[in-house]
């Protein structure tokens, strides 16, 4: 019994350690796209989001992913509360 609770930790610990890798490439990915100072917290919420969240609702996945999608690459402010808006009109997880 004690192997097996060794073997868990072991198997999670590695689990986290492949989404820190994730996270890592996502925040790579979508930070360098950045143009708006306000969208860099948007982009590390979506990361974590998608690569730190133990459940995740497929819904909630794709409403985070059109966020990484469309608003890192804004050029005025004005515009993220736009498309966070139809990515929630499009992705609602609260249904």
């Amino acid at each position: 019994m004690k192997n097996l609770w060794i073997g868990l930790l072991a198997a999670c610990a590695w689990h986290v350690q492949a989404d820190d890798a994730a996270y890592q490439q996502c925040l790579l990915q979508y930070q360098s796209k950045v143009e708006v100072p306000q969208v860099v917290g948007l982009v590390r919420s979506a990361c974590d989001h998608l690569h730190r969240e133990l459940v995740l609702l497929p819904r909630k996945k794709a409403y985070w992913q059109c966020v990484l999608d469309y608003i890192p690459p804004v050029k005025t402010p004005e515009v993220i509360a736009d498309l966070l808006q139809v990515c929630r009109e499009q992705h609602d997880f609260r249904k």
